[in-house]
């Protein structure tokens, strides 16, 4: 009988000392043990993971914002006439020999060089002069819009007021130095997309009056 009760003791203290060994490293299971914190992370992480496998939206770099590393500026856009305008927002002369202004390849989101702009050689943007290139197509016919600019060349892309566009200038090292977002319907009727203040690196796009040649005017 002694010999019994020994073993029976024996027997509890190894269960008491296995739970103990145990306690802290068995996740609880109920949800008061659960961490708030935890289960949000794993639900936004579940939610992230069930966006990813979606389709893509093919356009979500039109939410990209507006940069420019160059005196020589996209300064406004028309997508109704199918225009882009330059200026040379330094005090000197630039040489635009060998530069591109190209819109985007829809499946790389790079710029479409197949279809750029290239200006010849001897090509220069005066000091605070601006330039105009006529989108639309080679053979459009279309006369370029009347403003003060030193030249007007047509591209084979064109802009897109239903879908949106970015268009990217390029300077003869291949270097991407500006690019523009044009979103979808940013601006309706004879209105354009300009920079504000005009020719200001740092300004923002909004719609504005179209003013091919010269300053920008808020609407």
């Amino acid at each position: 009988m002694r010999r019994l009760f020994v073993l029976l003791t024996l027997a509890s203290v190894a269960v008491w000392a296995c739970s103990e060994s145990t306690e802290g490293l068995i996740p609880p299971t109920s949800s008061e043990g659960a961490s708030p914190d935890g289960a949000d992370a794993a639900s936004g992480s579940s939610g992230s993971s069930g966006s990813s496998g979606s389709s893509p939206e093919p356009d979500r770099d039109f939410d990209a914002t507006t940069g420019s590393s160059s005196f020589v500026l996209i300064n406004e856009l028309s997508a109704t006439d199918d225009w882009i305008e330059l200026v040379n927002s330094s005090a000197t002369a630039v040489d635009l020999g060998g530069w591109k202004v190209a819109d985007r390849d829809k499946k790389t989101g790079e710029p479409k060089l197949g279809d750029a702009v290239t200006f010849p050689s001897g090509t220069t943007l005066p000091a605070g002069a601006y330039g105009l290139i006529r989108a639309g197509g080679l053979d459009s016919g279309e006369p370029c819009p009347a403003g003060d600019h030193v030249f007007c060349v047509p591209a084979e892309f064109g802009i897109s007021n239903k879908d949106g566009e970015a268009i990217f200038l390029i300077d003869g090292a291949g270097e991407i130095v500006g690019t523009v977002v044009y979103p979808p319907q940013a601006a309706s009727g004879g209105d354009t997309w300009g920079r504000l203040p005009n020719g200001d690196a740092n300004g923002a796009f909004e719609v504005t009056a179209a003013t091919p040649g010269a300053p920008n005017k808020a609407k």
